[in-house]
């Protein structure tokens, strides 16, 4: 058995639904985004095709896949497409067709968007995607429109206090906390598979919003807002806690604030598909 891990991000068949309006939606991806595939054979020995589709053109690239084994019955096979010219493409495995993304290094189009990645500390926290490989950690990248806005910040703080004899309250520890709001889809919206990907990618120990880092804030999940009934197209909003990672230097005596330099922010290095 073949199955796209559920972790790539483009999407293969993601709903049946054919009532309503569809959604207009196209994914959005810049240049320099590893937009990593990953195929998970179980006992599997049937040979396995991908092909990249240039949509415009037609022209046809088969995907020449890395194969990493997982045990002594399954293998994964992996391709990192990365440096595509400006197009719309999409992706064939055995004949299952992904929706169509776009890849544009139009500044203005990017603006609006937000580079999600996402890994987890090691493979045993789920069976359905790879994020070691060897020695070397994974990470994935989703690129959406969405952001955050000043309206949605709130703040919090984790602290304990004490009152002595004199009635004087004394802090003995205090730790401030920041939650944000992430708003997914822009003024058209997004499909709603987008949302159940966004559930899926902050359960990850590290997901990375433009490189700072979020956590799920407690067990909030995507709150749907729909746009016009009978339209399959939503805005979604889910709450996020920022983390800071503190590191202590020894030859400074300093702690210093670290987010993108995190040790655990590594990129798997692969073979560039290009057109």
């Amino acid at each position: 058995m073949y199955f796209v891990s559920p972790f790539t991000p483009i999407f293969f068949q993601p709903s049946t639904d054919n009532s309503g309006i569809g959604s207009r939606y196209i994914q959005v991806f810049a240049p320099s985004d590893e937009i990593m595939i990953q195929v998970i054979a179980r006992s599997e020995s049937r040979t396995i095709t991908g092909i990249l589709i240039n949509v415009a053109t037609g022209e046809e690239l088969n995907i020449d896949w890395s194969v990493w084994s997982i045990n002594s019955t399954d293998k994964l096979y992996y391709y990192v497409l990365k440096g595509l010219t400006d197009g719309y493409y999409k992706v064939s495995v055995n004949g299952v067709e992904s929706e169509i993304f776009h890849i544009t290094s139009d500044e203005l189009e990017l603006k609006d968007t937000v580079l999600i990645q996402y890994s987890m500390k090691d493979n045993r926290e789920r069976q359905d995607a790879i994020f070691w490989i060897s020695d070397t950690q994974c990470f994935f990248d989703w690129r959406v429109h969405g952001g955050f806005k000043d309206d949605d910040w709130s703040f919090g703080i984790d602290n304990e206090q004490f009152t002595d004899a004199d009635n004087n309250i004394s802090e003995i520890y205090a730790i401030e906390r920041l939650n944000k709001t992430f708003t997914l889809g822009n003024s058209s919206g997004c499909p709603i598979w987008f949302a159940a990907m966004l559930n899926r990618i902050l359960s990850c120990t590290y997901v990375y919003f433009n490189g700072d880092r979020y956590i799920r804030m407690e067990s909030n999940i995507p709150e749907k807002n729909i746009l016009l009934d009978g339209y399959r197209s939503y805005v979604f909003k889910q709450a996020l806690t920022s983390v800071e990672v503190v590191d202590y230097s020894e030859s400074d005596n300093l702690l210093k604030i670290r987010r993108v330099d995190d040790t655990n922010y590594r990129k798997v290095s692969n073979k560039l598909l290009t057109i």
